[in-house]
């Protein structure tokens, strides 16, 4: 069986799509003829794979490189028996108009709202953001987000929030819930005395890494707390977040790592305690999995696969909304709690049990034989 599978990042790169797709390509690629079209900062392909990676340049000239991202998937979609998206959702939709094959996509979000929500064109949140009218430009691309999503055969959703956001689009489909997953790893014991706290994200707007900032600046100013807080990932907020971490002189405690991946990145999640993530949005987290995985404490904002994840603080700790005060009282909780033990033994045991990636991927690959 031939599959081409489309993603807009890869390590790399940080961020879910990243983390699952070279996970389900190795999955795919036993018994099968793999493909992966993905963005890339750069062009070199250094590491060794059973399927292929075909890169294309992410900057340059944005028309020039949908146009080439469009041909790319026409070219090798025709050899293909089907079409797994994970991201170039919109060029898939247009190359798939000339092929004609069928076509999985995995949806994590809504990338239209994301878009104008990172570039501060829209403030309304996820769900207010579906039902309000915007300009020409916003809708049209609210209606090229419906006629895509109505034009797959079958969609996969890792939370109850995305499938209720899939159905509101009117999608008659296939619309199945697989929830994520991430590796299992050696259970470890953690001391929960040192407040080293972890965010691994990309930086963009919606992530809120600035809201992180400023709640532990008065952390640190009215409560003397010390920390150490380390920010894994790249993305067009760094500037913003670097210069925040100056003007609060924190420099000594914060530490904008940059992207990692493989055993670099999980040194990182070894070595902390907390973890972070008090974005806007989350269909259903991959990094927030795998600190739990790696049994550190999770501090969360109550938004979408966040809190179906979290529940009512039974396996981390939920921030009611997203102002510095909330947040400040969140972590306050956490690294005073005496049962952080206990609930980071929960959460690892709740990852293995219903969230272990060799389950998730079964299950896709499942589906994408089923679609063949």
């Amino acid at each position: 069986m031939n599959i081409l599978i489309t993603t807009g990042i890869y390590p790399p790169d940080v961020g879910g799509p990243a983390r699952f797709v070279p996970l389900i390509a190795e999955k795919l690629s036993n018994k099968n003829k793999v493909k992966v079209i993905t963005l890339s900062q750069d062009l070199s392909n250094l590491d060794k794979h059973d399927y292929q990676v075909i890169k294309i340049l992410r900057k340059q000239n944005k028309f020039i490189r949908f146009f080439k991202t469009v041909f790319l998937i026409v070219k090798f979609g025709r050899k293909s028996d089907i079409i797994f998206i994970n991201g170039l959702w919109l060029e898939t939709y247009f190359a798939n108009l000339f092929i004609r094959k069928n076509t999985i996509r995995k949806i994590v979000g809504d990338p239209v709202w994301e878009k104008y929500y990172s570039k501060y064109k829209v403030t309304e949140e996820f769900d207010e953001f579906q039902s309000k009218k915007y300009n020409i430009s916003i809708e049209l691309y609210k209606f090229f987000r419906n006629v895509s999503i109505k034009s797959v055969n079958t969609i996969i959703v890792p939370s109850d929030h995305l499938s209720n956001f899939i159905k509101n689009i009117g999608f008659s489909g296939d619309l199945m819930q697989i929830n994520n997953g991430t590796k299992k790893s050696k259970d470890i014991e953690k001391i929960y005395d040192e407040n080293n706290f972890l965010i691994v994200s990309r930086l963009v707007r919606h992530k809120n890494i600035d809201l992180i900032i400023k709640s532990f600046n008065d952390l640190n100013k009215q409560d003397s707390l010390d920390f150490k807080l380390n920010i894994i990932g790249e993305g067009p907020e760094y500037k913003n977040i670097k210069n925040l971490i100056e003007k609060f002189n924190l420099s000594d405690s914060i530490n904008l790592v940059g992207s990692k991946f493989g055993n670099e990145l999980e040194e990182y999640y070894k070595n902390s305690n907390y973890f972070l993530q008090i974005s806007s949005y989350e269909g259903m987290p991959h990094s927030i999995l795998e600190a739990m995985n790696h049994k550190l404490i999770v501090i969360a904002s109550k938004f979408g696969g966040n809190y179906e994840l979290i529940g009512n603080n039974d396996f981390g700790y939920i921030v009611e909304s997203l102002e510095v005060d909330h947040v400040k009282d969140s972590i306050k909780n956490a690294i005073n709690d005496s049962q952080n033990q206990t609930i980071a033994s929960k959460g690892k045991n709740l990852v293995n049990q219903e969230y272990n990636i060799e389950i998730t991927t079964q299950k896709y690959a499942e589906v994408i034989f089923k679609n063949e």
